[in-house]
């Protein structure tokens, strides 16, 4: 922005009128004042001069006075020539006319005044048993009239006018003020602030600056005495540079921020957050061992060195405020304890209350909060799904039901209908074979989502292993003959025996070896056995995969999914997860195992006493 006053040369001329129209305003100002006191402005001056005048007259009457005093040998005689040549000589320079009478007779006199006094004292005493008089009359225009009194006189004289010029010099001072702070911090033909050098020394500096020059100056007014003023003067421009830096620092908005007390605030700031972060990434182990190590020093320094009473008392409080802080650990590890005693038994509604913990006792129980929060969030949230998968699969199966109910009769009817062509005999076997593939799915659904829910009657009773087995593969042998496949049974020779739901149990192994006669390479064998491994009977079945097994064992087990990844084999996909539902309803267990084609399960319960 190009401003007149942003010039260098403006600036330099409007701080000089400023420092002037300072200097002028403040002697204007106080003789108006002293003016204004003395009712100059009311009376003319009339007290002014009087009061004047009898001060000058009172004060050379005690010059006389003393004067006399100290010759009082001379008074008590005649006064000679010699004597009053001293006298002359010693007021010849005064204010007033001074007479001085003895019993009415003028013994001394200074000189004549021309014309009529405006103003006399006359004071009476006595020296030497003398009766003197001593008349001071003022001579206001005479040539002794002073220089003080002769300002008071033009001052009197010139009183409006000093009104006038003072108005002048206050109009000016304003101008030269407002303008010098406005150009503060700006350059012509610059936009934006500007700080110069001296505009970025800190506040704090100029401030100690002008302190000790005021203490300086104090002491050389104290021994310059009537020169005292001129060195008055010294701190004016220094004032106002001041202030056009106080100005360009708050326009910048540096005032604060670049003081000497931000900066140091601001390093003391990072020092502490320093050794805040460095405290705080010391390990809980070493920082235990740090404190320990400094109070146990502190005890040997006290026991050895200080036999006094207040090392004791010393000793005594650190010991109570370590012992103090260990039972706050105690505790804190105590409720750390127990929040991570509820999670692992599954408790995620128990929190820990942090109110009173700090530092890394305290991160470690939000996180503890954290875990338990965001386990149970996923456990609510798992619930909720399979709750809402199971009702959507019992809600379809229903709906399925009473339309494929209609069209399995349907179907029945043609069968026994005469005289259908080939073609449509040949329609209505593919209709009967896919209409109980999904009466068959529909069936599977419901019973998943039964298994799912726990909603199928189990009954527990003993079950031999091995006689189970011997019945299962003597079922499927025909058919796993018929897929190529050889079944090769191993029985534990211990004869183990199950808690288990033997109707149950046998469509779970219905379905596995099902599954082998779908699934498994013709040509090779399938392998059952029972054994038993810590104290549980663990029913094995391998058997190798004629497809592909690029999946995982833990998604063989969730519904809909298939190891027939090109679907060309009749299955809904529910049968191995209503496996592992109906073995779970039974308090056992199903696991998978897949190594390259090699597809493992295993089937696990506690091993039963047998009285």
């Amino acid at each position: 922005m190009k401003k007149w006053i942003y010039k260098t040369w403006v600036k330099v001329l409007l701080f000089c009128l400023l420092v002037l129209f300072t200097i002028l305003v403040v002697p204007c100002g106080a003789g108006i004042i002293y003016l204004a006191e003395n009712n100059a402005y009311v009376d003319g001056g009339e007290q002014i001069y009087r009061d004047t005048l009898e001060s000058s007259c009172l004060d050379e009457i005690d010059r006389v006075y003393g004067f006399l005093l100290d010759n009082s040998e001379i008074v008590s005689e005649t006064p000679d020539e010699q004597f009053i040549f001293k006298f002359r000589t010693s007021f010849k320079d005064s204010l007033c006319s001074l007479v001085i009478t003895c019993n009415g007779e003028e013994i001394l006199k200074n000189y004549d005044i021309t014309g009529e006094s405006p103003y006399s004292q006359e004071v009476d005493f006595y020296i030497n048993g003398k009766h003197l008089t001593i008349t001071a009359s003022a001579d206001p225009e005479g040539k002794n009239s002073r220089f003080s009194f002769v300002l008071i006189s033009k001052l009197i004289r010139r009183r409006n006018l000093l009104i006038i010029l003072e108005a002048v010099f206050i109009g000016g001072w304003i101008f030269s003020l407002v303008s010098t702070l406005l150009s503060a911090g700006h350059r012509y033909g610059e936009e934006g602030i500007k700080l110069s050098f001296v505009d970025k020394i800190p506040i704090e500096i100029w401030v100690v600056a002008a302190l000790l020059l005021m203490m300086a100056l104090a002491q050389i007014m104290v021994r310059t005495g009537p020169f005292a003023l001129l060195f008055f003067l010294i701190p004016i421009p220094l004032f106002y540079l001041f202030l056009t830096v106080l100005a360009a620092q708050c326009k910048a908005g540096t005032l604060i921020r670049d003081s000497l007390t931000a900066r140091i605030l601001r390093i003391a700031k990072n020092v502490l957050l320093w050794l805040f972060h460095l405290i705080c990434n010391i390990p809980m182990v070493w920082k235990t061992a740090l404190a320990v190590t400094g109070v146990l020093v502190f005890d040997v320094f006290c026991i050895f060195n200080g036999h006094d009473e207040e090392f004791l008392v010393a000793l005594l409080l650190v010991n109570i405020l370590a012992g103090i802080y260990l039972i706050y650990l105690a505790t804190v590890l105590k409720k750390l304890y127990r929040g991570g005693k509820a999670l692992a038994s599954g408790d995620y509604e128990h929190t820990i209350d942090t109110k009173y913990m700090f530092g890394d006792y305290k991160r470690h129980a939000e996180n503890l909060n954290s875990i338990q929060a965001g386990v149970q969030r996923a456990v609510e949230q798992q619930i909720r799904s399979e709750r809402m998968k199971t009702e959507l699969i019992t809600n379809v199966s229903h709906d399925i039901k009473t339309p494929l109910t209609s069209i399995i009769n349907y179907v029945d009817l043609l069968n026994k209908e005469e005289g259908l062509p080939p073609a449509a005999q040949e329609y209505v076997s593919v209709l009967e074979r896919q209409a109980n593939r999904l009466k068959k799915l529909t069936a599977d659904l419901v019973e998943a989502s039964k298994a799912s829910t726990g909603n199928i009657p189990v009954t527990l009773s003993d079950t031999d292993v091995n006689v189970f087995m011997t019945q299962i593969v003597g079922e499927y042998r025909q058919k796993l003959l018929d897929n190529q496949i050889e079944p090769v049974l191993t029985l534990d020779k211990g004869e183990p025996h199950i808690n288990a739901d033997g109707r149950l149990l046998w469509r779970v192994m219905d379905n596995l070896l099902s599954n082998i006669c779908k699934y498994a390479m013709p040509g090779t064998r399938a392998y059952l056995s029972s054994e038993t491994i810590n104290e549980r009977v663990v029913i094995s079945l391998r058997n190798v995969s004629k497809y592909p097994l690029n999946i995982s064992a833990e998604e063989l087990t969730e519904r809909f999914v298939r190891g027939d990844t090109s679907r060309s084999i009749e299955g809904s996909g529910l049968g191995l997860s209503i496996a592992k539902d109906l073995i779970k309803l039974q308090g056992g267990s199903l696991g998978i195992v897949i190594d390259g084609d090699l597809f493992k399960v295993h089937v696990s319960f506690e091993r039963q006493q047998v009285l």
